[in-house]
């Protein structure tokens, strides 16, 4: 009796008002967490590779980046915190619809009827569109663009504009925005023999070009690219703090030289024999893009549950009390008795 008393007014009170505004708070807090930090891309049973995102991260969240990781802040979609909050918010649903359903609380539109829609429908459509972002959803949390270009996709046709603020939203596309996420290395190479040009190539099947553009990312640490008409291959490597360039004789992979390039807006020059490789290094934006096709869903719910949860908090409060208190009269009362309240 003790067991089915508590458990009656746990559920009485999901269907209360001020608990929705409580997990709607959570929920925002949510949100913002997920907009002010960057996330990993990959989940944390993926070892390797997210401790390479987190080693990314640390120079820009400090010694918290470990612990962020830990709390699941830095993988929001993922997270327990994100499920325990929508599962909150679905039980939520379902005490209001059990109360709207009782014989009781049929009747005219009053305003505590009209905030229990509210909140059922605006739980429904977060929860909906919390399970299309991350059923369909994608983030590329590492996309590059130099001065003057636009930001493009390399795995997906898509290309946008650089936005001018913090924020943009991919204009040509539905529930996309872009969010600016720091700065990149970006190197400059060209290449020549005793004044002349020499061509640069980055993979046999591309044409070879006087200038190449790379910028070293955590997912591709590393950048290859070739002299053909002086048989030498070139790596570019990230360090810590730095950037490595080593030469190669591209018959045999015998290592011919290496220099170490400090990172700063200045040229560098590698010389072999008559051969220059020269180096010029800029800063570019790093951005993340993000595809979420709930988020329309997601912020009209949003709307509705937060108006359901202020609707029934700021009118007819007395009522609502009534029907707390009503929950202890039907627990003392037999089977049945209690429950056509309202």
């Amino acid at each position: 009796m003790q067991v089915r008393r508590f458990a009656n007014k746990v559920w009485e009170r999901l269907g209360h008002p001020q608990v929705a505004l409580l997990i709607l708070g959570l929920l925002v807090l949510i949100q913002i967490t997920a907009f002010a930090l960057p996330q990993i891309p990959v989940s944390a049973s993926q070892t390797a590779a997210f401790n390479r995102w987190l080693a990314e991260f640390r120079p820009r969240l400090g010694e918290q980046a470990r612990t962020f990781a830990s709390l699941g802040l830095l993988t929001i979609r993922t997270s327990l915190g994100l499920r325990l909050t929508l599962g909150l918010i679905g039980l939520v649903v379902a005490a209001n619809l059990d109360r709207l359903h009782e014989p009781a609380t049929r009747g005219p539109w009053t305003l505590p009827r009209l905030s229990r829609v509210f909140l059922a429908l605006g739980g429904i459509l977060v929860i909906g569109g919390w399970a299309g972002q991350m059923l369909w959803g994608w983030r590329e949390p590492e996309v590059i663009a130099w001065p003057g270009a636009d930001i493009e996709l390399s795995q997906r046709p898509l290309s946008v504009a650089q936005p001018r603020r913090q924020i943009g939203l991919w204009p040509r596309g539905y529930g996309m925005y872009v969010i600016r996420r720091g700065q990149r290395v970006g190197v400059e190479i060209r290449a020549d023999r005793n004044g002349d040009a020499l061509p640069l190539l980055t993979s046999v099947s591309e044409e070879p070009r006087n200038t190449l553009r790379l910028a070293l990312t955590t997912q591709a640490p590393d950048a290859f690219f070739a002299v053909q008409d002086a048989d030498l291959i070139f790596r570019l490597s990230q360090l810590q703090g730095a950037l490595q360039l080593q030469a190669y004789r591209s018959a045999s992979g015998e290592l011919l030289a290496e220099t170490r390039l400090e990172v700063g807006p200045h040229e560098s020059m590698l010389s072999l024999n008559d051969v220059h490789i020269i180096t010029s290094q800029t800063l570019l934006p790093r951005y993340e893009v993000v595809y979420n096709p709930g988020a329309i869903f997601e912020g009209i719910g949003i709307a509705l549950f937060a108006s359901g949860a202020l609707l029934g908090s700021t009118t007819c409060p007395a009522r609502l009390k009534s029907e707390l208190d009503g929950a202890d009269v039907a627990d003392a009362a037999p089977d049945g008795a209690g429950r056509d309240r309202f």
